[in-house]
């Protein structure tokens, strides 16, 4: 059933509007403004979505259920949307995997993990409440399920990188596909596992469904009581789980060191192509701290430069030196931190590949300097 608080203007009549408004001469996001004292979700440029549920699901975790005004396109299970929020003046934004509501286009929820030092998900955990009016982006993102319902997939979480993965499965479930979806979850314990009483019942209930739980933070980093008895992502695993996993699409998301596993493990393979990877954390350098490399970076005409050590990411580098960085999500998803790469060389800290300079965009979010850089930005 349709929430009576969302406006019915279909996504086609906003564009329509917003062409209407620019041919005026009259900016749409002053129009947004004036409509918002009328509804917050009635917008034609910037997108918002209302608070109408919130729980907890872990001592750590916590559910939004939000509803999208009609301008909203939809999702794809395994998206994100990037959500913005201005915490002691300053707008942040960063990426969460939404779930459909009840199969409904503008509903859906968010489950955000708290991180240490996370300003957005100690905020969404804490301060928001029901009621409230969050900006978001359209769905975006390239992990998601094949057009085609595959026979098997294999997916794999660690922590809250659970949540795309349950997009994906709530989603096979409801359309009743024939896939036999296979699902290692790695967690803490049961009180840190997110959807916990969920995945079990799915479990219970949908006889394709194959779930393994593996109380383990061997695959995660800097995380205390990590031993080397722990259960990590191998291939004594996979082959034990799930034998068929060389001939089937897989999905990752989680820490770092989960994710390093499984593509090394899909390369070693030589099937590196069917395994897509999605990170829910910004990605942190592991390069040598005494290694310092200049970047020069041309913004709007201006060229600005700073010291970028080994162990940070360039955003991070530029933002200690006192520059402001054109960014959005931190997490390599957004885009809007894109640099072209004039000369020089950095590792991409998503793929792990070095990216060298004739002109190769790089995103400096995810990206560390391996050697003295030249930079254009591209927004």
């Amino acid at each position: 059933m349709a929430d009576s608080s969302s406006p019915s203007l279909t996504p086609s009549a906003m564009g329509r509007v917003s062409g209407w408004l620019t041919h005026w001469g009259i900016s749409p996001l002053a129009f947004d403004d004036t409509l918002s004292l009328i509804n917050p979700l009635l917008t034609v440029t910037r997108l918002h979505a209302r608070v109408v549920a919130k729980h907890a699901e872990t001592p750590g975790a916590t559910t939004l259920v939000l509803q999208a005004g009609s301008a909203f396109r939809g999702l794809q299970p395994g998206q994100f949307i990037l959500f913005s929020v201005v915490i002691d003046g300053v707008r942040h934004r960063r990426a969460y995997s939404p779930r459909s509501i009840g199969g409904h286009q503008n509903r859906f929820a968010i489950t955000v993990q708290r991180q240490p030092g996370g300003l957005m998900s100690n905020h969404l955990n804490q301060h928001v409440k029901v009621g409230d009016i969050i900006e978001i982006d359209q769905a975006g993102g390239a992990f998601t399920l094949p057009a085609a319902a595959p026979t098997q997939v294999l997916l794999m979480a660690g922590g809250s990188g659970i949540t795309p993965c349950m997009a994906m499965l709530e989603h096979l479930q409801r359309s009743k596909a024939a896939t036999r979806p296979t699902l290692i979850y790695f967690a803490r314990g049961l009180e840190d596992r997110i959807f916990a009483r969920a995945l079990d019942d799915m479990a219970k209930r949908w006889p394709q469904f194959t779930y393994v739980a593996i109380d383990s933070v061997a695959n995660t980093a800097n995380v205390p009581g990590s031993t080397a008895q722990q259960q990590v992502l191998d291939t004594a695993l996979l082959e034990q789980t799930v034998p068929q996993w060389r001939q089937m699409p897989a999905y990752c998301c989680g820490p770092a060191p989960l994710m390093d596993a499984a593509r090394q493990l899909w390369l070693d393979a030589g099937i590196g192509a069917q395994l897509h990877l999605e990170a829910f954390a910004p990605a942190k350098p592991s390069g040598d701290t005494h290694a310092v490399h200049t970047v020069q970076m041309e913004r709007a005409h201006q060229t600005r430069s700073f010291s970028a050590p080994g162990d940070q990411t360039i955003l991070i580098a530029g933002e200690t030196a006192g520059l402001s960085m054109k960014h959005g999500c931190r997490q390599g998803i957004c885009h809007e931190c894109t640099c072209r790469l004039r000369s020089g060389s950095v590792r991409d800290l998503t793929s792990g590949a070095r990216i060298d300079g004739e002109g190769q965009p790089i995103r400096l979010c995810v990206s560390a300097a391996m050697s003295d850089l030249d930079l254009e930005s591209l927004n």
